[in-house]
């Protein structure tokens, strides 16, 4: 837990106004359905976990009863899946096409928690976000502003056209019952389009470092993932998840994933960021364009964007959120 320091003063109000609580006390250990319980029946005061709340207690919440209590706001993040670009298939632009036109975005959807916590993306950058320009070359439909629904038509052509047909694909997540889920589904959408897939799934801590490190490359087809930003710059995004400068080989801390490398696209990216120092309108122009460019080329699934979230007690008041720093717990006091 944390206790406020009495020897602590308010250097700027605007900037961190004081805070209410005397003591913040963080509990672990339960399941994310036994927490809204807890908050239901005034035993907790917030559920406070990045796990997805089940349907059915999301039902519950969603009722008048809660409605005060229920806060969801849209967070500047991605869930994906990272196309192994080394490796075949998905070396094939063609075969990165098809899958990203091939994936069932409203299954993800429902699996991230249903339409009032997961916007289906087509694209790098999250709404809301510098450089952001509605992008979905990958729909059923004329419209490439959004994504209304697979074309399995288009992608089995692609597939064919790829000269991939028939490969095996190993798809890479986790054990949790989110990954499972989400692995199932992707393994489904690559075997509707000509490929036989299945799945290899790993516990979280061990993961994330895994599909980083180039060593394991040969291992994996498709890998799970997700960022949530770290400030809210495209670069964010774009050059640290698919910048050819964040391939470290070797390394467990080895941001791009995919190992996606366009120097064309690098270079658009290295003159955003040094236009950005003085001109961030005409910068974040041209990180739309590199945006477009890069989901052209498909090193992502891109699923969806997430929201969050917050289910807090009838005695918590004043709740506040802030897009980079999300709830402000400071800010709340018990009543």
């Amino acid at each position: 837990g944390l206790v406020r320091k009495k020897y602590c003063h308010v250097w700027n109000a605007q900037a961190q106004p004081a805070g209410y609580p005397d003591k913040i006390v963080e509990k672990y250990g339960q399941t994310i359905s036994d927490e809204v319980t807890a908050v239901q029946n005034g035993q907790a005061d917030e559920v406070f976990d990045g796990d997805v709340i089940p349907p059915d207690r999301l039902s519950e919440l969603n009722s008048p009863q809660y409605s005060k209590q229920v806060h969801v706001n849209a967070l500047t993040a991605d869930w994906y899946w990272a196309l192994n670009t080394k490796q075949p298939p998905f070396n094939n632009l063609k075969a990165r096409q098809a899958i990203t036109l091939a994936a069932d975005r409203a299954a993800y959807v429902k699996i991230g928690g249903g339409p009032s916590l997961a916007v289906p993306t087509c694209q790098i950058l999250p709404p809301n976000f510098p450089g952001y320009k509605p992008y979905c070359p990958y729909t059923a439909g004329t419209d490439t502003s959004k994504w209304t629904g697979p074309d399995l038509a288009k992608a089995r052509a692609l597939v064919k056209a790829s000269g991939t047909a028939g490969m095996k694909v190993v798809v890479n997540s986790t054990t949790d019952e989110t990954g499972k889920a989400l692995a199932a589904q992707m393994v489904s959408d690559l075997n509707k389009i000509g490929y036989k897939a299945s799945s290899q799934l790993l516990t979280g801590s061990i993961q994330y470092p895994f599909i980083q490190n180039s060593n394991n490359i040969k291992k994996w087809s498709v890998a799970y993932s997700a960022w949530y930003q770290d400030y809210p710059a495209a670069s964010d995004f774009l050059n640290v998840l698919l910048g050819c400068g964040t391939i470290n080989p070797g390394s467990d801390a080895s941001p791009n994933i995919a190992e996606f490398c366009n120097k064309a696209i690098q270079a658009q990216m290295t003159k955003a960021e040094n236009l950005g120092v003085t001109n961030p309108t005409a910068a974040n122009a041209i990180w739309a364009q590199v945006d477009h460019a890069v989901t052209d080329q498909a090193p992502w699934v891109d699923m969806f964007n997430p929201k969050q979230i917050d289910f807090l007690s009838k005695r918590v008041h004043g709740y506040q959120w802030n897009p980079q720093w999300y709830i402000l717990i400071d800010q709340q006091w018990l009543k």
